[in-house]
């Protein structure tokens, strides 16, 4: 969206009858975050009730557009999870000037991936020999329905939230590992087989999983699992 489209939409939201604090949150939220601030909002506003409602800038107001695209790919690809609100303060330009330039190069917004713990290459390959043997094994003799497996796993009450990269349209988020546990969570155990869950159970705020819960879950998993 070029800085003509953007002040459009600060136009519509004014005849709306919208303060500037919800048109910028209006904005953010149907075209991503940052993509204009506040102050700006304000700006065009009060351009607007003095009676002026062209969308262009006043002599001498405005950011020239000075982006050299390879400054911004370095910046980005330096570090992928810089916002735009930096990408801005940085090379002191408008933020939808930003957006125009990272478009130019290619680039969207993409959410990261969180992964348990990052694994190296022979961990890897550990893991691939053996699924591999399982598979092999199973079709000799096919095992696996007979199996039924356990795990554990913490909610936590604020999960931490996601942030997003700018990257090449066909280039994967990076991964990150999760950030360490605290002290509001609580665990969940659950029960399953190739069928499908057979049971689960959520622990106490702070229980962990010890050999004497564990024989008590399997003996109701069996019930359930024979039901």
């Amino acid at each position: 969206m070029d800085t003509k489209q953007v002040r459009v939409i600060f136009l519509y939201e004014y005849k709306l009858g919208h303060k500037a604090t919800a048109a910028t949150r209006n904005i953010n939220s149907a075209f991503g975050e940052d993509t204009v601030n506040e102050r700006t909002v304000q700006r065009w506003f009060k351009k607007f009730r003095s009676g002026d409602e062209s969308l262009e800038d006043e002599d001498g107001r405005g950011r020239p557009s000075l982006v050299v695209n390879d400054q911004l790919k370095a910046l980005v690809e330096a570090d992928p999870r810089t916002t735009v609100r930096q990408l801005a303060q940085q090379l002191d330009v408008s933020h939808p000037t930003i957006i125009d330039h990272l478009r130019q190069l290619g680039k969207s917004k993409k959410l990261d991936k969180w992964v348990p713990h990052e694994l190296s290459v022979d961990q890897k390959n550990r893991r691939y020999e053996a699924c591999s043997a399982f598979l092999l094994r199973n079709k000799n003799d096919p095992f696996l329905h007979r199996l039924v497996t356990c795990d554990e796993k913490w909610i936590m009450y604020d999960n931490r939230r996601r942030s997003a990269q700018w990257l090449d349209h066909d280039e994967k988020p990076k991964h990150f590992p999760k950030p360490k546990l605290h002290q509001r969570k609580v665990m969940v155990t659950v029960w399953w087989s190739a069928v499908g869950i057979i049971h689960y159970n959520f622990l106490n705020p702070g229980e962990t999983i010890t050999a004497k819960s564990i024989a008590g879950k399997l003996i109701t998993c069996t019930k359930n699992w024979n039901n």
